[in-house]
């Protein structure tokens, strides 16, 4: 007997997606995670040393969970995704000590890897088989709008969660994981031609990873400006990222007011929201010349946000948000521009090691800068 296909229905599709992301984004205890690890007594070195292990996880993770997207199809990866958060959620909730925390922090990391780029993939495929194709991108900025307004409310809430104290903040987080899970359940996976299924997929995973292997060592031997492009994003990127990091933990501090705390959070993450009026400046410049004055830039925001002054702090960190992100719009499209679209996905891969590389030496630095 033919195997069953349940129903498409790309309505029910578009809603369950749109709920994947605010599961992803609202997340209260993870949007402030930082500051929630430094009211438990961690030090600022402890949080930038399980930082960088989540960038270890990631890692090893960035090559294969792709691939494992395509063998296990998107809804399972999904599925699996989620399940990871929930038992992230679930360890954290539960520990006692850095090491319990740092366990947390890594099976996270295996969920972010798994979800990375494919929710973006199940979307596209979803429309391509009701025939919607053309409305891709309308459908894509609202699950992106969804993401950024989601995530935007948890850290409105910072103040609240961090009265909730940790253990029931990551409870929460727990609660939300669940409810992705059962979203990403609730998902159909779109039929496409050409994907292998079942073990024959499975017997192709050692190939298909030595193949991407090699694509991306002759990614990089054969244009040193793209490697200079992706290294130099990947650095400015990480000192941004880490800034608005531990920026956390000092805004608390100045904070005199609780209610404020939300507020205040959310303001560091306006950066991003705004990188679009700098990037057409910055696109008319030489990639060097840019990649200069915005890391010169980061620099002087990280050395600002070791003041104590609020203002001070916001300002620091809505323009280290701001720089990063811009230029990081400015990079992708340099990028773009000098490699075929064939090559796109690999780019993609080695953008996001070069980031991790970066970031698992720096995040301890930057905790003991900020210390």
């Amino acid at each position: 007997m033919p195997k069953y296909q349940p129903l498409f229905s790309l309505p029910r599709q578009k809603r369950a997606l749109l709920l994947l992301e605010w599961c992803t984004a609202f997340r209260p205890a993870g949007s402030i995670w930082v500051l929630l690890l430094a009211l438990r007594g961690f030090s600022l070195v402890e949080i930038g040393a399980a930082e960088g292990l989540f960038h270890v996880v990631s890692l090893c993770c960035e090559l294969p969970s792709g691939l494992l997207a395509d063998v296990m199809g998107r809804k399972r990866t999904l599925v699996a995704s989620f399940a990871m958060f929930l038992i992230s959620a679930l360890l954290m909730a539960g520990s006692s000590g850095f090491g319990g925390a740092c366990l947390s922090l890594a099976v996270s990391a295996v969920g972010y890897n798994l979800q990375s780029d494919t929710r973006e993939a199940i979307t596209y495929e979803s429309m391509l088989q009701a025939g919607r194709e053309a409305e891709y991108l309308k459908f894509s900025s609202l699950q992106n709008g969804v993401y950024r307004f989601s995530n935007g409310g948890a850290m409105l809430l910072a103040g609240a969660t961090a009265l909730l104290g940790w253990r029931t903040a990551y409870l929460l987080d727990a609660g939300i994981a669940l409810m992705g899970l059962a979203a990403a359940l609730s998902l159909t996976e779109p039929v496409c031609e050409g994907r292998e299924k079942g073990g024959a997929a499975l017997s192709s995973l050692p190939e298909a990873l030595r193949e991407t292997v090699r694509g991306v060592w002759a990614l990089l031997r054969s244009d040193s400006a793209a490697v200079g492009i992706m290294l130099a994003n990947a650095l400015v990127g990480a000192c941004a990222t880490l800034t608005c990091f531990f920026l956390q933990q000092r805004v608390e501090a100045a904070v005199t007011v609780p209610a404020l705390l939300g507020p205040a959070l959310f303001v560091l993450g306006l950066g991003g929201g705004l990188a679009g009026l700098l990037t057409g400046r910055l696109d008319r410049l030489s990639y060097g010349r840019a990649a200069s004055l915005v890391g010169a830039g980061t620099a002087v925001c990280a050395l600002l946000a070791r003041g104590t002054s609020l203002p001070a702090l916001l300002c620091s960190g809505l323009a280290a948000g701001l720089l990063g992100d811009a230029l990081n719009l400015v990079s992708d499209k340099r990028l773009n521009d000098c490699f075929p679209s064939a090559q796109r996905a690999t780019l993609v891969s080695v953008s996001s090691m070069a980031f991790s590389l970066f970031m698992i030496p720096l995040s301890p630095l930057f905790g003991w800068f900020f210390t």
